[in-house]
């Protein structure tokens, strides 16, 4: 018999890594009180060989990382279970973690979650440095998710959470400079051709060039790039990404 698996937070991330950990053949508890309010969480953790928790980690009132649900979902476990984090948490939010804590970012958008889980091209596990062995056997059981190779990374905690920050960081920079010269470009410039041309090159890629936004504004939105990169700014010194920060703002208020 199969491992059974508790997911704690069932939005597009938690959600769609519970089905396909269904569909992979792996028993899963869905516990969600929005989504799931029958499901008892310390009866799912205590009946499940491994925890993932996809809780939502939101700004905090200086714009800093909200992790006060992940600790109370950690609060129903204790050193011996398998717990695979989820949800965006900064380096020093993550080190305050549990050594049976392995981290593992995703990287799905909201609108196509289900395609960006399935053709995802590289998995991160960030352990401890004492907990590589729990950090093993989260990769094996999302093998079984995959019909492609998949790379995996393995490092440390603090290291896969900056990955995160620093990939939604990236694109959401991108975002915000194609769309402050999308404001002020020159008169007769035809800025779909110009960025449907630049998309041919390779290292200008073809993502986060569109502009408007898919709400028709300026800015990034959605649910990541706002909240991570205001919570980077915060223990980050980066004089590039707070204006960047303060550029998004700028744009949403045209």
């Amino acid at each position: 018999m199969g491992p059974r698996i508790a997911v704690f937070g069932c939005g597009f991330v938690g959600g769609t890594v519970a089905d396909f950990l269904i569909a992979s053949g792996i028993d899963v508890v869905k516990v969600d009180p929005k989504l799931y309010p029958n499901n008892d969480p310390e009866e799912a953790v205590y009946t499940s060989d491994g925890v993932i928790i996809a809780v939502p980690t939101p700004p905090g009132p200086t714009g800093s990382c909200d992790d006060r649900i992940v600790k109370e979902v950690l609060s129903y476990t204790d050193a011996r279970t398998r717990v695979l984090l989820k949800s965006t948490v900064t380096p020093d939010n993550i080190q305050n973690y549990d050594a049976n804590v392995v981290y593992n970012p995703e990287f799905l958008r909201e609108a196509s979650a289900v395609q960006d889980f399935a053709e995802q091209p590289v998995q991160i596990f960030g352990h401890h440095i004492h907990n590589r062995e729990d950090a093993l056997w989260w990769a094996d059981l999302f093998s079984k998710c995959h019909a492609h190779d998949i790379e995996t990374v393995f490092t440390n905690r603090r290291t896969a959470s900056m990955i995160k920050y620093t990939h939604n960081a990236f694109l959401a920079t991108k975002v915000a400079w194609f769309h402050e010269l999308y404001a002020n470009l020159p008169p007769e410039v035809d800025f779909n051709t110009m960025t449907d041309t630049l998309a041919m090159f390779e290292r200008m890629g073809t993502s986060h060039m569109k502009a408007p936004n898919a709400d028709g504004k300026l800015g990034y939105g959605g649910a990541c790039f706002p909240k991570d990169v205001k919570a980077l700014t915060k223990i980050l010194n980066h004089s590039i990404l707070k204006y960047v920060d303060k550029v998004n703002s700028d744009l949403g208020e045209r």
